[in-house]
């Protein structure tokens, strides 16, 4: 009976081991963040990936779907509608629109992912792309955010699940909220429901 108490005690250890060094894996690479005070921002914009109006497009010429992973699309095509940023060879800001426009524009990889060098030229807009524990920490979400720029930000499905992108829109009281593509409720989420960890940042402007 010792024994078997042992060896129960050890697969426990071994477990929570096992647990603790996946979530290590998980969080390599991120950074905490916390909102400073409040901004006031204009009424958010709700695009799902799930939307049946594009859910089933290609993104580009590869296999993966709006639905599947255009998140990143979804949130591009919130923030050049809240930042007010047209685009002349699009009628109707929207991520079906949008994701049509970059697969003429080949903006896709074969993979599916977004070419950023190709998305600048063809939106005609600056692009920031902040990579590395040391720029994030630099880069003040608070103050992009007071200036009416909203930052996509890479994070991770419930904190350790896939990555996936969000639109920033506002902070209030310390707490940063965002438009998450994946919700099915036209309603804002808070970054805590990912941890408050974060894994690249990026926006754009026209200067």
């Amino acid at each position: 009976m010792k024994k078997k108490r042992t060896i129960i005690f050890l697969c426990i250890i071994l477990l929570l081991a096992a647990a603790f060094c996946l979530t290590a894996f998980r969080v390599r690479g991120s950074v905490s963040v916390k909102g400073e005070g409040s901004t006031q921002s204009p009424d958010p914009v709700f695009f799902s990936q799930k939307d049946p109006f594009w859910a089933g497009d290609l993104l580009g010429d590869s296999s993966f779907t709006m639905e599947t992973s255009g998140c990143l699309t979804a949130c591009l095509a919130a923030e050049l509608h809240m930042q007010d940023i047209s685009i002349p060879e699009i009628n109707a800001m929207d991520p079906g629109t949008l994701n049509s426009f970059f697969s003429g524009k080949q903006v896709y990889d074969r993979e599916g992912n977004i070419q950023w060098d190709p998305l600048s030229s063809a939106l005609n807009v600056s692009l920031e792309r902040i990579n590395g524990i040391s720029a994030m920490r630099k880069t003040d979400l608070t103050a992009l955010l007071s200036e009416g720029i909203y930052p996509i930000v890479r994070v991770r499905v419930k904190g350790l699940g896939n990555f996936h992108y969000v639109l920033l829109v506002k902070c209030q009281d310390g707490q940063f909220w965002c438009m998450d593509p994946l919700h099915a409720e036209e309603e804002l989420v808070p970054l805590s429901a990912f941890g408050n960890r974060i894994y690249a940042i990026r926006y754009l402007y026209r200067p």
